[in-house]
């Protein structure tokens, strides 16, 4: 089944309005609104989905988004795993809700939305919130989606904030993914074809300490820049740093090529005793490459014990001890044993001995 990543923007309510008036009013008192106050205008947005749902279920130009899959689906004659993705709007999320309801019941199409599909940042209002959260959390997302996706993957961009185009753009061709849109008012489906580029895996490995720190985000950018000056104006001229102010983090792109290397390499630091305890420990080598490469899932498993973070793989045996810093991972103790690792609790940690010892490792996410 094709895997079918859709952008959603407003254009079901605007063609609602251009026919009826009856959501005017409760339309205008949120349209502007972001996500995290959709809990509070629950009375206007009952009153928005009543109305628009059932117009929407047997008009298939209701919106540019209904309108595309339709076309996308007659075009390319196979079912169609669809992924909605809104912006941080209570507009977008609630066209998204209803754009899913439409199509529920469809034999050849499965729509999926959920709160992960609302991408945290991703709005027009300030730029550079969009550019430090809301275009890298639209590509953790659909990272998320496509991974351990076998099948064909494809961008619809018919609908959505059209800011984020160049940049799916971007993503497609990194991915070797085809995107879709459909022609201003035409019937018509367009495809831009596939054109791979390559990536310089090379920079993130040789420069990922600035990476790291850039993804942190980096308060005082001159101060420090001064100190590794080769190293960031390497960064700035391959386009991978966006500086605002005197803060810098890594650019939209940047984000994208990490994101891409980090779907084949993990870059660590341990010690040569840590990690020729890894070589030998089965269990935390399968750990490291499925779960605790991945950013959301180790942060997710991870619990603070003592003075120690502790990635806890739950009901089994394996723990993994680590810490952060400039943005970088420290493993410094790992454990096939649940009891062991519970004693080792109690013990101290000295983070500077351990960076002093500590040696970059780069693991191949494939290899295991």
């Amino acid at each position: 089944m094709i895997r079918v990543i859709t952008t959603v923007g407003t254009s079901l309510f605007s063609n609602y309005l251009d026919a009826n008036k009856d959501i005017e009013i409760h339309y205008k008192n949120i349209k502007e609104k972001p996500f995290k106050e959709y809990h509070n205008l629950q009375a206007r947005i009952k009153q928005v989905k009543a109305r628009v749902t059932p117009w929407a279920a047997n008009n298939i130009e209701a919106s540019a988004e209904i309108k595309s899959l339709w076309k996308i689906y007659e075009f390319l004659k196979q079912p169609l795993d669809v992924y909605l993705i809104a912006t941080d709007t209570v507009v977008s999320a609630l066209a998204a809700e209803i754009i899913k309801a439409r199509f529920d019941g469809e034999p050849d199409f499965t729509v999926h939305f959920k709160d992960a599909d609302i991408i945290t940042g991703l709005q027009v209002k300030d730029y550079q919130l969009f550019v430090r959260e809301g275009l890298p959390n639209l590509v953790y997302r659909i990272g998320e989606i496509t991974a351990n996706h076998y099948g064909e993957a494809i961008f619809n961009i018919a609908g959505g904030y059209k800011g984020v185009i160049p940049y799916m753009t971007v993503m497609a061709l990194v991915n070797n993914w085809s995107i879709y849109y459909i022609f201003e008012e035409s019937q018509t489906v367009i495809e831009i074809p596939r054109a791979p580029i390559k990536i310089d895996y090379d920079v993130f490995e040789k420069y990922s300490r600035e990476v790291n720190m850039l993804e942190e985000g980096i308060e005082k950018y001159n101060h420090i820049r001064s100190k590794s000056f080769l190293e960031f104006t390497k960064l700035e001229k391959m386009g991978l740093v966006e500086a605002i102010d005197d803060i810098a983090f890594l650019s939209p792109l940047g984000v994208i090529f990490h994101e891409k290397y980090r779907q084949r390499f993990f870059d660590f630091y341990c010690n040569d005793e840590v990690w020729e305890e890894i070589q030998n420990q089965k269990d935390i080598q399968r750990i490291i490459t499925e779960k605790f490469a991945n950013k959301a899932a180790r942060e997710n498993k991870t619990e603070t014990k003592g003075m120690h973070m502790v990635f806890d793989d739950g009901d089994n045996q394996n723990r993994i001890y680590y810490f952060k810093h400039g943005g970088s991972i420290y493993i410094y103790k790992t454990f096939q044993n649940e009891e062991a690792a519970r004693k080792f609790i109690d013990s101290t940690l000295n983070k500077e001995e351990v960076m002093k010892k500590a040696k970059k490792r780069k693991w191949g996410l494939k290899d295991v």
